[in-house]
């Protein structure tokens, strides 16, 4: 875990959560968001460190993150990030999807005309935003869009549901916004699900919700499949020239 930005891990304290929890969401949203790569080694004392606390609710965390599949233990050799980290994020995606999906439907039929204006402002303050190539605050106006399409069903259910993958979703979403051509697709996408509940088209603000976020799961995965996979075949290809430079 050398050369990173340490300042990733730094935690508020006057956050009222546990330990155990805050450690829980921060390892968690290191592996979704990129900071840390499959299969790379995490170190309790190092994490610990990084987090000023100490190893107890690391060694927690890294329990509750194993049976979530986005950690594995190897005896006598540590704790790694799991080869199926990225499985687990794409199947919670799909749950998101199914559901975040539901949430677009019903705020097109029960959201009140003063929230839509509002939901409206959001939208523009992502289109500055977007234009002035401001990520962070970008991630941020995107979490409250989506967060108010969330609270406008009054579903309880779906909103305890959508609240458990929050810190997943939200790594996965600074994930995709790193992304220019992304934050491009992103708005428009974001403004054609606001177009569909201000006119009150439940069926339309369903599909485009679901086609939205699967769109970016989708390509972001893909995306960096490919960049993965080329780094290999990179590593590999100057690897093999070693080798016969040093026969010669």
């Amino acid at each position: 875990m050398t050369d990173k930005d340490e300042r990733f891990f730094s935690v508020d304290p006057n956050l009222v959560k546990s330990l155990r929890e805050l450690a829980v969401e921060k390892i968690r949203e290191g592996i979704v968001s990129g900071y840390f790569e499959v299969g790379e080694h995490l170190k309790e004392r190092e994490l610990s460190k990084m987090m000023g606390i100490s190893t107890t609710p690391i060694k927690e965390a890294f329990r509750i993150l194993e049976n979530e599949g986005m950690l594995v233990t190897v005896p006598r050799k540590g704790t790694f990030v799991s080869e199926y980290a990225s499985t687990s994020i794409e199947e919670i995606l799909l749950l998101r999807a199914a559901v975040e999906s539901l949430c677009a439907r019903l705020a097109a039929v029960k959201m009140s005309e003063e929230d839509v204006k509002e939901l409206e402002q959001v939208v523009l303050i992502m289109e500055s935003l977007h234009n002035k190539g401001d990520s962070d605050a970008l991630i941020e106006q995107n979490s409250r869009f989506h967060q108010m399409i969330i609270a406008s069903t009054e579903n309880k259910m779906m909103q305890t549901i959508l609240a458990n993958i929050r810190s997943i979703d939200k790594a996965f979403r600074k994930r995709a916004l790193k992304v220019e051509v992304e934050r491009e697709v992103g708005y428009q996408e974001h403004r054609a699900i606001f177009e569909a509940i201000k006119q009150r088209e439940p069926d339309k603000a369903e599909q485009r919700m679901k086609d939205h976020i699967l769109r970016t799961k989708d390509n972001i995965l893909a995306a960096e499949a490919r960049a993965q996979a080329e780094g290999r075949e990179w590593s590999e290809l100057i690897f093999k020239k070693r080798v016969i430079n040093c026969g010669k």
